[in-house]
């Protein structure tokens, strides 16, 4: 007997309810059938995450052609819970709650909220770009605070005004003058930042008796992640416009050249590419946290601010099992309780761990 009273918000997961059943052969056989209704329990919450069948045909002395059928599942339990228990002179009868499925370690998690926090940031030019671009790379910054600021599934905090250096920004502050002195950026478990840096480079192409001029630029913003500013790697995209060109004659030479509201719309246009890119990566990006044990389960400080709610799943890896999966049984703004889907794992050996949150609605 199956149900699914719940599915995880990817088709990867699922939770499955399954009772198997058990003869009861004999009266000093009660926990024979109690394991055997179990196994029967997991097999169907197995099947039905997807089988696989194989036959063949085999032929009778008579001539007869008999088939044969094999149905495995195709699906893995990573865990269960024994949820409910019964038995009378003749049966035993065992009801689990399942996780099938497989976990995908890479993909996007899809969150329709995200805390992005901005800082400083950089730019870099060569002598030989043209004066009149001196000041678009702080115009592209701008831009881009505007285009990530306009998205409504993003909160976007602006520290413009202080360098992203982790060294400094986890100094202890009780020893720290200018943090006593003024506020230091905060950046929560479970939020993101990052710092943007421009390059203006510049570039010429002989063609012939033709010299084209291009203005090489990069655009990177270097991505960290929650109050310990983890690194999560850069996002980064560049491109080569043409700025002009030299000739024999110069009067084609000035006809040729783009306009200059030509190159910065083009300028414009990549920053809106880097700004789409930046935002879903950080939305895609998994959310993780580590586990403190509490009287009433394991806590970690992300909660209904991420977009975390009650029985949203998580999982972490472990060395004894390959799973575990948890839910959330409670959360508030900035924290929730986790606890085991199999209420027999130990809290204490979970405490400590990193949790990775499955897929987001």
């Amino acid at each position: 007997m199956l149900s699914w009273p719940l599915q995880a918000a990817d088709d990867q997961l699922q939770m499955i309810t399954a009772t198997g059943r058990a003869v009861i052969s004999h009266s000093d056989a009660l926990n024979e059938a109690k394991n055997a209704a179990l196994e029967d329990a997991l097999y169907l919450a197995a099947l039905s995450g997807g089988a696989k069948i194989d036959g063949f045909s085999s032929i009778q002395a008579d001539t007869a052609l008999d088939d044969h059928f094999v149905v495995r599942p195709s699906s893995e339990i990573l865990d269960y819970n024994i949820i409910d228990e019964m038995h009378d002179d003749q049966h035993y009868q065992v009801t689990v709650q399942a996780a099938v499925g497989t976990v995908e370690r890479e993909g996007c998690q899809n969150r329709m909220v995200g805390h992005i926090s901005m800082f400083a940031p950089s730019y870099s030019l060569t002598r030989h770009v043209p004066g009149w671009l001196s000041t678009t790379p702080q115009l592209m910054v701008r831009t881009l605070y505007d285009r990530m600021a306009s998205q409504p599934e993003l909160t976007l905090t602006n520290y413009a005004g202080t360098k992203l250096d982790v060294g400094a920004l986890l100094k202890d502050a009780r020893y720290d003058y200018q943090t006593l002195t003024s506020s230091r950026p905060n950046v929560a478990d479970g939020d993101f930042a990052f710092a943007t840096e421009i390059s203006f480079g510049s570039a010429r192409v002989d063609k012939g008796l033709h010299q084209q001029h291009f203005l090489d630029v990069t655009i990177t913003s270097h991505m960290f992640s929650g109050s310990r500013y983890q690194n999560l790697g850069d996002v980064t995209h560049s491109s080569r416009i043409k700025t002009g060109g030299t000739s024999i004659n110069q009067t084609i030479s000035t006809l040729a050249a783009p306009k200059r509201s030509d190159i910065q719309e083009a300028l414009l246009q990549l920053v809106d590419t880097h700004a789409k890119a930046l935002s879903q990566t950080m939305l895609c990006l998994p959310l993780s946290a580590t586990m403190t044990q509490r009287d009433d389960g394991l806590y970690v400080s992300i909660g209904a601010r991420q977009g975390l709610g009650p029985n949203h799943l998580a999982v972490v890896s472990g060395h004894m099992t390959p799973w575990t999966i948890l839910r959330v049984t409670k959360s508030d703004a900035n924290g929730a309780t986790l606890m085991p889907l199999n209420r027999q794992r130990n809290l204490a050996k979970l405490n400590g761990q990193t949790v990775t949150f499955l897929e987001f609605n």
